[in-house]
């Protein structure tokens, strides 16, 4: 799914994000995760945009943000007397319990029960009824409610219909009354605040209107409030008890949320359990209950106080939903989890989802975390393609003048480069070692391996090499003798390639007579320090030694760097701009082969 993300209290532009069932955010405390959930959520509580999806928001905590946003549209929705259109939810801690708890009446083969039963925390009968489940929660009715009851009632008397008293809602609210609570209420009298206990068995019971329910829209329409609780029809996508509970406990209209307790098998309280399992079944709850394929689950930090194998659970859960969701995490499990291809996460700077040198960025990101190192290798294990390469600027020059030369680099998106030195700083070291020792880390990850192959970009400098006939890589039966002598797991297959470019470095490959021409810096390359015969010339690609062995960094690096960032995308690119593609070296259209057939 492709989501139109808005503008955020960081970022002021919007911006696209492309959903492959989870969208996993990363970033440092203050990168702005949380504000691009905010961000969809406040834009579908307008309904400006996404109004074709139903929006259910989660915080593991009390976000104030959406708090205060859904307050205020509640308070302006019961003030204006209308009904509460919410196709946008935000759940916090206070509603867990009630929606736990109709999720193992209403769901009984959905995951809070599944939980439940295999921890032997509730019975079931034969037909799967939750026997051993009971809310207990405060419950009243008004005065203002039971007044605005007698004046339908008089209407009716007076041969009006569509009063309050026909609302399948208020007929609700009878049948649960009458049911659960005082069977002799007839709202004559207002219901002063008494604890009630609602058995899970006996919803049954209770009449929500099956028959009358009507599917008018993809929308979740619920009433709320003083003014409007019971007035409208309900028209929901979800079970009728959902809509009821949900309205009985807005606003603490009826059923008091904070009074609620949830008791399981035996007297075990729901209050009891690990905040592990507590927050796990909350999630549950929200799955079951609200999952659809147009649903969109925003869910701030949902793995906090999970413990490593449910950390698995959640991860698992979220990649089988039948909708989508957007979360937020800085969890190394997380990141790590076997579901969460790379194509899942997405690092967040300043409110921006950034995929600019996404690997760089997520890497460093683990770098400030325990156990970094074993999870790199965790994540690098889910890329399919892999370019080792001195530094992750070489890649981005790479393709730019494979890009210029003509060549399609859109094939090359699925390879992910990586900074790995090769340290080879003296001719008495072995060519490439470091790429060579670091994919030997990477085959004794324990977790899965879903890497087709990597490639050993070198930079040249002093070594004396022979390369194959394709122009790039290397040979040598040093070389092949420390490939060979990596073991891979039983049922992996990864293949992997040492390269180098023929010339020192990359930015051997950005020397061209006419780009240096245009910034009047060609006689630092054409002077009596190489042949007169191996100058550059214009429209020729000089392959030759002088210039294959020159360190262009000092002529190059004024060119294409700004002082305090580094590499400057804007003037590399610039720079290409200004290179005839003849001027190119075929050593670059070598390497773009070389690797697209192997892909």
């Amino acid at each position: 799914m492709e989501l139109t993300l808005p503008p955020n209290p960081l970022h002021n532009q919007p911006q696209v994000l492309h959903i492959n069932k989870v969208a996993a955010l990363i970033g440092e405390n203050g990168s702005g995760k949380s504000s691009i959930l905010q961000s969809v959520f406040e834009q579908r509580l307008s309904k400006a945009d996404h109004t074709d999806l139903n929006v259910v928001g989660f915080s593991s905590g009390q976000n104030e943000n959406y708090s205060a946003k859904f307050s205020e549209y509640l308070r302006k929705e019961r003030k204006a007397g209308r009904g509460l259109t919410l196709e946008c939810l935000y759940f916090d801690k206070p509603w867990s319990k009630l929606l736990i708890f109709l999720a193992t009446a209403i769901k009984r083969k959905g995951k809070v029960r599944t939980f439940l039963v295999e921890r032997n925390y509730v019975s079931q009968s034969a037909d799967l009824d939750d026997e051993s489940t009971v809310l207990k929660c405060a419950f009243k009715v008004e005065k203002n409610y039971v007044d605005r009851v007698k004046e339908a009632l008089k209407c009716q008397e007076q041969g009006e219909t569509d009063t309050l008293r026909d609302t399948p809602y208020f007929r609700a609210l009878e049948s649960f009354i009458s049911n659960l609570v005082s069977g002799n209420f007839e709202f004559e009298e207002t219901l002063k605040k008494q604890q009630v206990e609602i058995p899970a068995n006996r919803l049954i019971d209770v009449s929500f209107d099956y028959n009358r329910r009507v599917h008018l829209s993809d929308s979740l329409v619920l009433s709320g409030g003083e003014e409007d609780s019971g007035d409208q029809n309900n028209i929901s996508p979800f079970s009728p008890e959902i809509s009821f509970f949900t309205q009985a406990a807005n606003n603490d209209y009826f059923i008091d949320k904070s009074s609620c307790k949830l008791i399981f098998k035996n007297g075990l309280e729901l209050d009891q359990l690990s905040d592990g399992e507590y927050q796990l079944l909350f999630l549950y709850s929200l799955i079951d209950l609200f999952d659809a394929e147009n649903t969109l689950f925003l869910f701030d930090e949902a793995d906090s106080h999970l413990h490593y194998k449910n950390v698995e659970k959640l991860w698992s859960l979220l990649h089988s939903i039948k909708g989508y969701a957007i979360t937020t995490t800085h969890l190394l499990d997380s990141i790590s989890a076997k579901e969460n291809r790379i194509e899942h996460l997405k690092v967040v700077e300043n409110g921006r989802i950034n995929e600019d040198n996404k690997i760089k960025q997520l890497i460093n990101r683990l770098s400030v975390l325990s156990r970094a190192k074993s999870v790199e290798f965790e994540v690098c294990g889910k890329l399919p393609n892999i370019a080792l390469l001195d530094d992750y600027n070489d890649w981005l020059i790479f393709t730019l003048l494979a890009n210029k030369k003509g060549h399609d680099i859109t094939v090359l998106k699925t390879v992910h480069a990586m900074k790995k030195l090769s340290s080879y700083t003296t001719v008495n070291e072995t060519f490439g070692k470091g790429k060579i020792d670091w994919i030997s880390r990477l085959s004794n990850v324990e977790s899965e391996i879903e890497t087709s192959n990597i490639f050993m970009i070198c930079d040249r400098d002093e070594a004396a090499l022979d390369w194959n006939d394709n122009g790039v890589s290397v040979n040598g039966q040093i070389y092949r003798e420390l490939l060979t002598s990596i073991r891979w797991p039983r049922g992996v297959r990864v293949n992997s390639y040492l390269l180098a470019w023929k010339r020192r470095e990359i930015k051997n490959y950005l020397l061209s007579y006419t780009a240096l021409s245009q910034h009047n810096v060609l006689n630092q390359i054409n002077n009596r320090n190489i042949a007169a015969s191996n100058h550059l010339q214009p429209n020729t690609s000089d392959d030759n030694d002088d210039i294959r062995r020159l360190n262009a960094k000092s002529v190059i690096d004024p060119l294409i760097n700004t002082d305090g960032i580094g590499l400057d995308i804007e003037k590399l690119q610039a720079y290409i701009d200004l290179i005839p593609a003849d001027e190119i070296s075929e050593d670059i259209t070598n390497m773009y082969n070389f690797i697209i057939g192997k892909l």
